[in-house]
């Protein structure tokens, strides 16, 4: 250690004094801290040398998970980077950093809070005001195993260090206490094990002055040394590092402490305070509970709901219904980063009456407004239908519909926020090219919201956040609470379906016939138009009722059947190269043969086949731009004779060959941007399970389900698949049929 030497020392209120002339900065060593992986609070109060270099780029603490690793591993540091106090940490999938106000130099001390709660992290020094971040990606967990270095860093070479961490000099100065505590324990402890004890440190002294000399502590507040802490003792009305802020009627200080009740929002007015209640909850404390099924929105709180997004990039179709009390506010809105600064947006709002449609994909806002004005005399629904499709929009109220064709370079809307219902969580986070005047919340009721064909649960259960949001009629029966037309009747806090002669269940879901059916072995029960029901089969059964034990290598597609195969091999396929063979028959002019790709939105990616309009139909989207489908006419296919088809994908370059004729090569992409097929693992045959319409799932490419034979379905020059082990409903032999 170049001269220097490590031992254990017993230092109440440690000096360092930075870097020696030999590079090794003065540290202490404590053992790591248990219990901070998913949450901790700091409290430190230190005093700085008297000179520059301290406040240029000192290490203040640090811990991480090799001790000193490469960027990405996790760690938490806390130092001083031009004259601020800069706190980062790192959970593995990105490091988060906070950096402080400039510190006021005539401060002989100074005061740093700093936490945690899984990726939110939060700092306030002196009486400056609270900042927070949350880390990216998705990890929640500080997994460190290091010990806890105050002041440096026993191998101090500052590039080994995670970027972030990589302060060039240690502290300089008196650090008077340090403690943590976790939601675990629950209380504040100094570091050490025992408490207190540092296991290693270099070049450390004793400060000698008492940290209540340099402490001012302003309001008549009385600096109290405890040995392990240092603090201002306040009196009543002040709080804050000093005593220089004041007490307000939401801060656990207050006395009386507010009534607001648990999950609640407290928000300090002038005189007083009030509840922003959770969703779910209601009344003057949020102490009532409150089931929502038609939500209503009050414009004059901070009134939202807010639902996980999905991808509506290429397009974006938005169909709601609701019921306005005033003529201005946010119907719904999305961004790719949700403050002001927003990037890309999308916003649906009232302005003076008029409903508007704005959205903004990258170049500049395209901006669409509804000829007639809304009634807010409480008691009309109306309908909106809005979106886009690449740049081009259209907004429709009631049926009378307006569009744009935006000249525009994007045609892309990449966001990353919430849905928002009503409003959003912070309105001066809304993008303020989104809306024509200053943004406000929605005033009204709202009972339908589909996006992309998915509606979304306007319920407390079912919405992702929320707050202030009541419930339009305050009964149980919602919009949608009785299915197939069933009559919502309430009951008290309840609610009963009476419902049509064909349905019954608590919410009308169910087909009378299919109450006591008699479908076996994990088949489906479906009505039919005689007042009776059918059976869908499982793969392997087959009979009225789905009793009959059965197996085929030649599987027969009934029109509402499908196949759905898990490739086994996906995680080592090389995905630039894909061969799909098989042979099938028909007697219809459409439907789709086989869809290679999860198909769970418009993003997946995909390689498929089927018929339309008599021709055969090939398309594929690698990513980001579906080709134009690529359709071969041939005349006979729906002549019920065999026919084989084999798909060649070879990055960009398509290729086709129907019963041994090479009938299309194609390269989709010359610049070759994406050259993958990232199918998942999924390839489905015939069309999609029960409920998923081919026409919808595949954005129109192909028409409906097939009907007729397939056989022999080789995948990637592998062994034929057995059809009879894969997933599916419907589907029976063809085995000698022709």
């Amino acid at each position: 250690m170049s001269g220097s030497k490590n031992y254990a020392i017993n230092i109440t209120q440690p000096r360092f004094s930075g870097m020696d002339a030999f590079g090794h900065t003065s540290f202490l060593a404590y053992s790591r801290i248990p219990d901070i992986s998913f949450d901790y609070e700091f409290h430190l109060n230190f005093q700085l040398a008297n000179n520059h270099s301290a406040l240029q780029n000192n290490l203040i603490l640090f811990t991480g998970q090799k001790g000193h690793g490469l960027d990405g591993d996790d760690f938490l540091a806390v130092g001083l980077r031009d004259g601020s106090v800069v706190y980062s940490y790192n959970l593995g999938s990105g490091a988060a950093s906070i950096s402080s106000d400039p510190l006021d130099l005539s401060l002989g001390i100074h005061t740093v809070r700093l936490g945690r709660l899984f990726q939110r992290g939060w700092l306030k020094v002196d009486d400056h005001k609270n900042k927070s971040i949350i880390s990216p990606g998705k990890l929640v967990g500080l997994n460190v195993f290091s010990q806890f270095y105050v002041g440096g860093y026993s191998e101090y070479i500052p590039h080994l260090l995670p970027h972030g961490a990589d302060f060039k000099n240690g502290f300089q100065g008196c650090i008077f206490s340090i403690q943590v505590r976790t939601r675990k324990d629950g209380y504040f402890r100094r570091l050490g094990n025992p408490e207190g004890h540092p296991n290693a440190g270099r070049s450390v002294g004793q400060c000698d002055a008492s940290p209540c000399t340099l402490m001012n502590c302003g309001n008549g507040g009385t600096c109290r040394d405890r040995g392990s802490t240092v603090y201002c003792d306040c009196p009543t009305g002040w709080k804050g590092a000093f005593c220089t802020e004041t007490i307000s009627t939401c801060d656990p200080e207050h006395d009386p402490p507010h009534q607001c009740s648990k999950g609640a929002t407290c928000v300090s007015l002038p005189h007083g305070y009030t509840c922003f209640c959770p969703l779910g909850a209601t009344g003057v404390y949020c102490e009532q509970a409150l089931s929502i099924s038609d939500p209503s929105f009050r414009s004059h709180e901070l009134s939202w709901m807010s639902f996980a997004s999905f991808h509506i990039r290429k397009k974006t179709h938005i169909q709601m219904q609701f019921q306005p009390f005033s003529t201005d506010g946010i119907l719904f809105y999305v961004a790719q980063q949700l403050q002001a600064q927003s990037g890309d947006f999308l916003c649906i709002s009232l302005v003076n009456g008029s409903v508007q449609l704005r959205y903004n994909l990258g170049d500049r806002t395209i901006i669409l407004e509804t000829l007639q004005k809304v009634n807010i005399n409480g008691s009309t629904w109306h309908v909106i239908k809005a979106g886009r499709v690449g740049a081009e929009g259209y907004l429709d109220l009631d049926g009378i519909n307006v569009t744009e064709k935006a000249n525009v370079k994007m045609s892309y809307l990449d966001t990353n926020t919430d849905f928002y219902i009503g409003g959003v969580s912070s309105l001066s986070l809304v993008n303020p090219m989104a809306t024509a005047n200053e943004a406000v919340g929605f005033q009204g009721c709202v009972r339908e919201v589909i996006i992309n064909n998915q509606e979304l649960p306007l319920t407390e259960l079912g919405a992702k956040g929320g707050s202030n949001v009541g419930d339009c009629d305050g009964t149980a029966c919602g919009y949608h609470a009785c299915q197939n037309e069933g009559e919502c009747i309430v009951n008290g806090t309840t609610f009963f379906c009476r419902c049509l002669p064909r349905w019954t269940g608590r919410t009308c879901d169910l087909p009378v016939h299919c109450v006591n059916h008699l479908c076996l072995h994990q088949s489906l029960c479906t009505p039919d138009q005689s007042f009776s029901y059918g059976c869908l089969c499982a793969l392997g059964w087959a009979g009225r009722y789905c009793e009959n034990k059965t197996s085929f290598s030649t599987a027969k597609f009934m029109g509402n059947s499908y196949i759905k195969y898990i490739d086994p091999h996906y995680r080592i396929r090389s995905l630039q190269f894909t061969i799909v063979s098989l042979n099938f028959s028909t007697t219809e002019r459409e439907g789709l043969i086989i869809w290679i790709g999860k198909a769970q939105n418009e993003e997946n990616d995909f390689l498929a086949i089927g018929l339309h309009n008599q021709s055969l139909k090939i398309a594929v989207n690698l990513g980001e731009n579906i080709s134009v489908p690529m359709i071969y006419s041939h005349g006979t296919f729906c002549s019920n004779s065999w026919h084989h088809i084999t798909i060649i994908q070879n990055q960009t370059l398509i290729k086709a060959y129907l019963d041994g004729n090479l009938i299309l090569s194609e390269d989709i992409d010359p610049q070759k941007k994406f050259v993958a097929l990232n199918y998942d693992g999924i390839i489905y045959l015939g069309g999609f399970e029960y409920g998923r319409e081919v026409n919808t799932v595949t954005q129109e490419i192909f028409k409906r389900n097939f009907v007729g034979k397939i056989k022999d379905v080789f995948f990637q020059d592998s062994k034929k698949i057995e059809l009879i082990e894969s997933e599916g409903y419907n589907v029976y032999t063809g085995d000698g049929e022709n």
